[in-house]
């Protein structure tokens, strides 16, 4: 077989040859157990990488999760290098999207790994061979779409080889699709698109939040190291206001590593704290569980005289009646949970402790959870 590279540098087939007939040997052995690949098919969508030689590396290095593609590209089979970057950029082509629901609902790396399904004649599910006859149908689409992006790629591949891995790392896989889609489609321009990669600051703290925080402080993941959070104020000197208190009851408040400081989005800097990461899905569901019993136990009173919530109800135990209410919703809890018995006893003895160090403790839902060694420990005071 023989190709020429037009002035765009894209491959076009000019005769039949060796090339084509090898796909269509290939093809004629790709069957699936449930319902037969057309050969004609098969070669079809294999062609549809050829396009794509010339530009195989730079899509693999500005898309996410291409390992086969970058893979195939390494030792030289740019064929299904091409193939694979191709089906994985698919589901960010508006047109394609539309027109064939099932490349969203795959995903990138769910069309990189059909497109090594079919390239290595590996049998097919019916919903797979369904979605490469698809496929089939709308190869002009496909390569008329993809073929407009190639060059938008290839201009800024050695920026995003450069400014990517920091920015996946900051802002996650998500967002940086998102940024890719909006530069191919003429949301933003090239420089735009650059200059977003280019602005991270302290890459190895996530700037989304764990959690919302309050309006003090705000908690941040570390990328890095998954067993700590980085709380920063929000108002300078509010670290001041609770730090000495968490150095002074480590069994309450979860372990301090060292104070610093962090850029928020708008990069201005905050006071932090590298605290230990607090596990608080557990809590949260044992809270709810004595919620329940609360809100039974309410049944039959008017709705005036009801306590709406266990937050309120702990804001207001050192009353006389509110702490009967509390005692009998913790008897009542253990009696309806006995597997969480010592969980809600140290929930019980928790709160004590609080208000020995507080009068008005802000004991919440969001505001407690478990250590690596399942100790209840207390996010704020």
């Amino acid at each position: 077989m023989r190709y020429i590279l037009n002035e765009n540098q894209y491959l076009f087939l000019i005769e039949q040859s060796s090339y084509e007939k090898g796909i269509w040997d290939r093809s004629t052995k790709m069957l699936d157990n449930m319902s037969k690949l057309s050969p004609h098919t098969v070669a079809t969508i294999l062609q549809i990488g050829t396009v794509f030689i010339p530009v195989a590396g730079p899509f693999i290095s500005a898309t996410i999760g291409l390992t086969d593609a970058a893979l195939y590209y390494k030792e030289g089979d740019n064929n299904s290098a091409g193939l694979t970057a191709t089906f994985s950029m698919l589901p960010f082509v508006g047109s394609v999207v539309s027109k064939i629901p099932g490349v969203k609902q795959l995903g990138s790396k769910g069309m990189a790994a059909l497109s090594k399904k079919i390239s290595g004649g590996a049998n097919l599910t019916k919903a797979e061979v369904e979605l490469a006859n698809t496929i089939k149908a709308y190869t002009p689409t496909i390569k008329d779409e993809l073929s407009k992006m190639a060059p938008k790629v290839k201009s800024v591949v050695k920026d995003i080889e450069t400014y990517k891995p920091n920015f996946v790392k900051k802002f996650g896989e998500k967002k940086y699709n998102d940024l890719l889609v909006k530069y191919l489609y003429d949301g933003i321009d090239k420089k735009t698109f650059i200059g977003e990669l280019k602005n991270v600051k302290n890459p190895n703290i996530r700037l989304k939040p764990v959690f919302q925080g309050g309006a003090d402080h705000r908690i941040f993941q570390s990328v890095v190291n998954p067993n700590v959070v980085i709380k920063a104020e929000v108002r300078p000197g509010e670290v001041d206001k609770w730090f000495g208190l968490f150095k002074k009851y480590p069994n309450i408040f979860p372990k301090i590593f060292k104070r610093g400081r962090v850029k928020d989005v708008d990069g201005k800097l905050l006071s932090s704290v590298v605290l230990e990461k607090l596990e608080i899905r557990s809590f949260m569901k044992l809270w709810d569980d004595m919620e329940k019993i609360l809100f039974k136990s309410q049944k039959g009173l008017p709705y005036s005289n009801q306590i709406t919530n266990l937050e309120y109800l702990v804001k207001h135990i050192k009353e006389p009646s509110y702490k009967k209410i509390w005692n009998s919703v913790i008897m009542e809890s253990k009696k309806n949970y006995p597997n969480l018995k010592s969980k809600i006893d140290e929930f019980y003895n928790m709160v004590d402790k609080m208000y020995q160090i507080s009068p008005n403790p802000d004991i919440r839902k969001f505001n407690l959870g478990y250590t690596s060694d399942g100790i209840l420990k207390v996010l704020d005071i």
